[in-house]
């Protein structure tokens, strides 16, 4: 098991005095490897605040977070060092202009292993081994980290964050800002990733194109509550678009638009817009 959330719950302050209470009674449980995990909800719904805890900065109000085996909870012991979990589960943060501070894109992604203790060569070694698997070439290495484009940019951040080697990879609204060829080439590219090394990847989003096409599992919060946790063919009920507020993916507004013009019911739900179109070729053409 890589992270497991028991009851957890965690509040803020509010301006007018009281608690906000960002997230409710989590439990939840997250594998090492394997996982290509959708986080979904409304802004405000908690979110950014259960990633925050994945990632061991912050720890639980009540109930625990086990992150590889150690257990985070109010009260523990002060000596438990927290810098190995966030080796292991690895934070590309929405802006990557947060991320990126050194003259070159090489001192960028190396200066997160030295930090941990990796030589400085072994440092160069990871960090020509990852600008090739975020899509780039070494070229790109001794480059300025502010001369490039934006979705170079996000790529160097990923890049900086592989280079540290987590086991668990987390991307905050990864294709915000990038038109749709762009965004389908980042989300090919951390599913190159997954493949690749196995790593458990999370994806905080609130394009559910990204959700019904890439994930092999949907979390979603409401409110601060976890209330789904499946498989994203299952989530589109109408009741829960009702529910939690959610848009269509392009693919099953199709799948509707088709129905309504031909007043008949396809079978089942399509996966794929080659399924849609061999589905509406058997069953309304």
């Amino acid at each position: 098991m890589g992270i497991q959330f028991k009851d957890v719950s965690y509040g803020y302050q509010s301006i007018e005095g009281g608690l906000f209470q960002a997230i409710k009674d989590i439990n939840v449980s997250i594998e090492s490897t394997g996982e290509f995990i959708t986080l979904i909800g409304e802004t405000g719904s908690g979110k950014s605040t259960m990633v925050q805890h994945m990632n061991a900065l912050i720890t639980p109000q009540t109930g625990s977070v086990e992150i590889f085996g150690v257990k985070l909870h109010k009260g523990m012991k002060k000596d438990v060092k927290l810098n190995p979990l966030r080796q292991k589960v690895g934070l590309v943060f929405q802006f990557p202009e947060y991320q990126l501070f050194e003259e070159t894109v090489l001192k960028d992604i190396i200066f997160g292993p030295k930090n941990f203790g990796v030589s400085e060569e072994d440092a160069v070694k990871r960090a020509k081994e990852v600008i090739k698997l975020v899509g780039l070439d070494e070229r790109y290495l001794d480059r300025s980290p502010f001369n490039l484009s934006g979705g170079e940019k996000k790529r160097v951040s990923i890049a900086g964050i592989l280079a540290m080697e987590p086991d668990i990879l987390i991307l905050d609204e990864p294709t915000s800002g990038l038109d749709p060829k762009g965004r389908d080439r980042l989300l090919d590219l951390f599913m190159d990733i997954h493949h690749k090394t196995n790593k458990t990847i999370i994806v905080i989003t609130h394009d559910m194109n990204t959700v019904y096409n890439y994930a092999s599992r949907v979390l979603v919060l409401n409110k601060g509550s976890l209330v789904y946790d499946g498989l994203p063919n299952e989530l589109f009920s109408d009741e829960n678009i009702l529910n939690w507020n959610l848009d269509l993916p392009d693919l099953l507004s199709l799948q509707k638009h088709l129905e309504k013009t031909y007043k008949k019911k396809l079978s089942k739900t399509p996966i794929s817009t080659e399924d849609l179109l061999r589905l509406v070729k058997e069953e309304l053409l």
